[in-house]
């Protein structure tokens, strides 16, 4: 798309032909390459358990895998668009292919689910080359080749055997036993995990009905990855270890995709419009600077406050943030910030507020060692470490402490 918004079919042509240039590599893997002939030794029991139809298949994963992502993405949009950003159409791109207009869900879709693919394209091509490349046996190599040497009888287990021939004819058996590193069920399941899971993090910037909504989401999508590469062991299909880097390698490979190929967090698309805390709740950040006070020769204090960023109530779900000016002046600087900033219920953290006022205040009556600052003025505990020693104490004397 250019910079007026005007999506241009070649562009969108030429998406559709690298996607395609990416799947034919998988194509011809799984046609015309065969896997590394490895051998073997006739007592490793790795290779020795029966073979089990698998409780997962291929074209159930397929099914399940890409459904899922793509129905959730879709439920997303269509949510954002009819409910979340129906107040806010102003707000938002418009978007044309030559004198049609289309509607910003359809160019949503193209995105996401578009970028979704690239990734799954993506993610086998890289299983591909470690199953062809390596050409590890499955756990149940065995049983399906049953090899002329040491299947019946292991004579020789010193012996490494690499001139082997099976006595079995299902080549497509024979074919994928050779096909154990890493993990496709595990890897896919774990991508599609990660991309689905940031991709809902990203744009579903409020609270959905419930602050456990979204978990749960994301909680049910990694219990199923998890439990689709666990029955890859029980079922004899994959070692441990191949599980293990079929499950980081997706993971490598979902975050990947989603932050930096569909960059999900820089297309967040946070309306201004829309409620504000309507949970009650928000987050709230630790300031980075400190209030300092130093002496100036002569008899008066000067109190320099530093950069403070505290998140705004105004907008949690945008994350404004707004800044306490750099300044130096005299003591009164702490009584000319507006008093939203400073009063208890603003938003210092909480070990700054309780040391400067229930300490202060409550604990030990010192808050008129501060040279008469009214009740809302304080100064904070980090700033009395960081501060002169000798204010502190011709503070303390005149009050007689």
């Amino acid at each position: 798309m250019s910079d007026n918004n005007t999506i241009r079919m070649s562009r969108v042509l030429c998406d559709f032909l690298v996607l395609t240039l990416i799947a034919i590599p998988l194509y011809i893997f799984h046609e015309f390459v065969p896997p590394y002939r490895r051998g073997y030794y006739c007592d490793d029991e790795s290779i020795r358990y029966p073979w089990r139809k698998s409780t997962v298949s291929r074209q159930m994963l397929i099914v399940i895998g890409l459904l899922i992502p793509i129905l959730l993405i879709l439920a997303t949009e269509l949510f954002r668009t009819l409910a979340w950003e129906k107040k806010c159409e102003q707000e938002f791109k418009t978007y044309h292919v030559r004198n049609h207009s289309v509607h910003r869900l359809i160019v949503r879709l193209y995105c996401f689910i578009g970028y979704f693919f690239v990734g799954v394209c993506f993610n086998q091509l890289m299983v591909d080359i470690a199953k062809y490349t390596i050409g590890r046996q499955r756990p149940h190599f065995m049983d399906v080749c049953r090899p002329d040497i040491g299947y019946s009888e292991c004579k020789n287990p010193d012996e490494y055997v690499t001139n082997w021939t099976c006595t079995t004819t299902d080549v497509k058996l024979i074919h994928e036993a050779q096909l154990s590193f890493y993990s496709g069920h595990s890897a896919f399941s774990f991508y599609a995990a990660w991309f689905t899971s940031l991709y809902l993090q990203a744009r579903l910037f409020r609270p959905l009905f419930s602050r456990l909504l979204l978990p749960v989401i994301q909680f049910l999508l990694f219990g199923g990855a998890a439990y689709v590469s666990l029955t890859r062991v029980s079922d004899y299909k994959h070692h441990w270890s191949d599980v293990l880097v079929g499950a980081m390698m997706g993971t490598a490979i979902g975050i990947f995709v989603a932050l930096f190929v569909a960059e999900v967090f820089k297309r967040r698309e946070i309306p201004s419009c829309g409620p504000t805390n309507e949970f009650g709740l928000i987050r709230m950040d630790r300031p980075d600077g400190v209030i300092t006070s130093q002496s100036n020769g002569n008899g008066s204090n000067t109190v320099v406050s530093t950069q403070h960023v505290i998140v705004s109530e105004v907008d949690p779900a945008n994350q404004r943030l707004t800044l306490l000016p750099n300044s130096s002046s005299s003591s009164t600087i702490i009584n000319q910030l507006p008093s939203s900033r400073w009063r208890p219920d603003s938003f210092m953290d909480t070990a700054s507020y309780y040391t400067a006022r229930s300490e202060w205040d409550a604990t030990s009556g010192r808050s008129s060692i501060f040279g008469g600052i009214g009740d809302r003025r304080f100064m904070d505990f980090q700033s009395i470490q960081s501060g002169q020693p000798s204010w502190l104490l011709e503070s303390l004397e005149e009050e007689g402490h």
